[in-house]
């Protein structure tokens, strides 16, 4: 990181970093000309060609340490990963049939963030959510893929004539669904039950069902990572995230995890 001096102890500003192992940019280029910008004439930064705007808002202490005190932006953090809306709308909007996208985030209860995409047709078009979140996923990492698609008219607008984020996210339905019913895990064995809870609790979304996909429910990396270690502590059953991030639903997921653990017969 590069750091202009001197600067006035308790200031605040936002923090700006250049040097040789900066980013080339992001997929959306007008994100990028926002994003990273040329260095300040004075004082002067030898070498540094361009500055990456971070949009934290940092001050230095006497001691020359910088305090984080928030972000300036609507960058959000996803599973320990640092998103950018921006980024995941221009995925969207690379499929013809959509006119703009809009993303806004949603917490839990346990203020664990999950993204939901807003998206506005292309005239004549009609494009299905399964199909957009399929097309993102090829340009986005896991954890930046919103866990739902709303398919919109239009967005609300501020006094500034801006989208509404705040309002827009208020009337967005919960991903999760309703609430789950008793009768949800009627018929279910007790690995289904016991994988259901435990992904219902983990993503603080009661609505998934046992014909949900990990991932498509919201699942991540670390997600699963505590999936497995909670299944294992109750099942003895060992198995490799791999193994259920290739499971068709969760239902595929409890069987496997019965076939682990059934002895096989001798001579089998």
């Amino acid at each position: 990181m590069t750091t202009a001096g001197p600067w006035p102890a308790d200031r605040t500003a936002e923090l700006r970093i250049g040097g040789r192992c900066l980013a080339l940019g992001y997929l959306d280029p007008e994100l990028t000309a926002r994003r990273f910008t040329a260095p300040p004439q004075d004082p002067p930064l030898p070498g540094v060609e361009r500055l990456y705007r971070t949009g934290d808002r940092v001050r230095m202490t006497a001691d020359g340490s910088l305090e984080f005190l928030g972000r300036l932006d609507d960058q959000v953090k996803i599973s320990g990963v640092r998103i950018e809306p921006a980024e995941v709308e221009a995925a969207f909007e690379r499929d013809p049939a959509v006119h703009s996208a809009v993303v806004t985030v949603l917490r839990d209860a346990s203020g664990n963030a999950r993204l939901v995409a807003h998206v506005r047709p292309a005239a004549g078009g009609e494009p299905a959510a399964g199909d957009l979140l399929a097309a993102v996923r090829a340009w986005l990492p896991e954890q930046a893929v919103p866990t739902a698609v709303r398919i919109v008219d239009g967005y609300p607008l501020d006094a500034n004539g801006k989208v509404d984020r705040a309002a827009l996210a208020a009337v967005a339905p919960d991903p999760a669904g309703t609430a789950a019913t008793a009768g949800d895990s009627a018929g279910a064995t007790p690995t289904e039950r016991l994988v259901l809870a435990t992904v219902r609790d983990l993503l603080g979304r009661p609505g998934t069902t046992l014909d949900d996909n990990f991932t498509d429910a919201g699942g991540t990396s670390v997600v699963a990572a505590r999936l497995l270690t909670a299944v294992e502590r109750e099942t003895g059953v060992r198995l490799r995230a791999p193994e259920l991030l290739r499971s068709t639903d969760l239902r595929a997921f409890a069987a496997l995890l019965d076939e682990r653990r059934t002895p096989r017969p001798e001579g089998a």
